[in-house]
């Protein structure tokens, strides 16, 4: 069985904030669980492009920290420009539709580990709220 089970909203930057620090919301990260964890993009800010067509991210592991900011970078790269090895990254993953650091880390470019240290201070100035998911029940509702 497979589902999602958090969401992060990234959000609240750009010169305007809401009083909960997160409006607007430009993006959205669903993290799904199955036989591995991955992190898959939802722009309410259309005007935002990920890194090549990445739409995914797989994780090294459950709930790993890297996971967050990897999806970030790939997903709003546009937030890192000022990082060095952003441009060569992009010309080496500009085919890619995913990410796989638990099983296709061969694949993934040395340059990125180099691009996620640079990234870390931009990263940390991002406003990110995080919500767990769980189902609601439906039983007991009465309609009036």
């Amino acid at each position: 069985m497979s589902g999602y089970s958090k969401i992060y909203c990234i959000g609240g930057f750009g010169g305007f904030q809401g009083a909960d620090g997160i409006n607007p919301i430009y993006f959205q990260i669903w993290v799904g669980d199955a036989d591995r964890q991955w992190l898959e993009v939802h722009y309410i800010d259309r005007s935002i492009k990920p890194l090549g067509q990445i739409n995914t991210i797989i994780p090294e592991s459950p709930n790993n920290p890297n996971g967050l900011i990897d999806a970030c970078i790939a997903f709003y790269p546009k937030h890192f420009n000022k990082c060095n090895s952003l441009k060569l990254v992009r010309e080496k993953i500009s085919s890619f539709d995913s990410l796989d650091f638990h099983l296709g880390l061969k694949k993934i470019p040395k340059e990125w580990f180099m691009l996620r240290k640079e990234a870390l201070p931009f990263f940390q100035k991002l406003n990110i709220f995080e919500g767990k998911l769980w189902p609601v029940p439906n039983q007991g509702y009465e309609i009036t």
